[in-house]
């Protein structure tokens, strides 16, 4: 079970509208441009996390950032999406979604608290 399956099926709607739009309004090339960066900035955070780099590292704080950023505008920033996604890892600690277990969702949730 992926955090997919955790949306309701109204958030579900709201992020497949969303995703179409910001696709329709991006271009699909660059919506593609926007998803593999994300997925860099992603592994960078992994790679942090997993070389012991604290989440106050500016580096660190400043890739949360640009990952907030680009989160954001798929979601929102929708508080229920984001408890969602929070419920996931916290009930799924080991399941990874985009490649994020618990250990690092708290991670890089905690670098992005010296946003």
């Amino acid at each position: 079970m992926g955090v997919w399956d955790y949306f309701t099926p109204e958030q579900q709607e709201r992020l497949s509208k969303r995703i179409e739009q910001v696709k329709n309004e991006l271009g699909l090339e660059e919506f593609k441009r926007l998803r593999r960066e994300s997925n860099e900035v992603v592994s960078k955070l992994i790679k942090g996390f997993e070389e012991g780099v604290p989440p106050e590292n500016e580096e660190i704080i400043a890739l949360a950032k640009r990952l907030d950023e680009s989160q954001a505008i798929f979601n929102e920033r929708d508080p229920e999406i984001e408890g969602t996604i929070e419920r996931f890892h916290i009930e799924n600690p080991d399941e990874k979604d985009h490649g994020m277990d618990l250990k690092i969702y708290r991670y890089i949730e905690k670098a992005k608290s010296y946003i």
